[in-house]
């Protein structure tokens, strides 16, 4: 059973420290309480990676970050132009308190 599912985007989202555009986040909690998320991105595809670090900005101005993990496979080798990645939060969406004291 989920519970609480928020869906939103984010701005200025890094991947590793490099700008990637924008991103849709789902997160919700799952049967046991756990919280979960998940983000799409549309990005050109760098060097097969299977995870990373993944921030952006909310519409109200909270950076949000947390790790990832590639969902599947991933994009089939040498993809023409940006396509659809799907990472899956493999630790808290945290935010950053810094950022929201602005």
């Amino acid at each position: 059973m989920v519970r609480n599912h928020r869906r939103f985007a984010l701005s200025d989202v890094t991947f590793d420290g490099e700008p990637v555009g924008g991103a849709t986040i789902d997160a919700w909690q799952d049967a046991t309480g756990a919280d979960c998320w998940l983000a799409r991105v549309l990005m050109a595809p760098r060097d097969q990676r299977t995870g990373g670090a993944l921030a952006g900005r909310t519409q109200d101005g909270r950076i949000v970050s947390g790790r990832v993990a590639l969902i599947g496979e991933g994009p089939a080798p040498r993809p023409r132009g940006p396509v659809l990645m799907e990472w899956q939060g493999v630790s808290a969406l945290l935010a950053d308190a810094a950022a929201e004291e602005r």
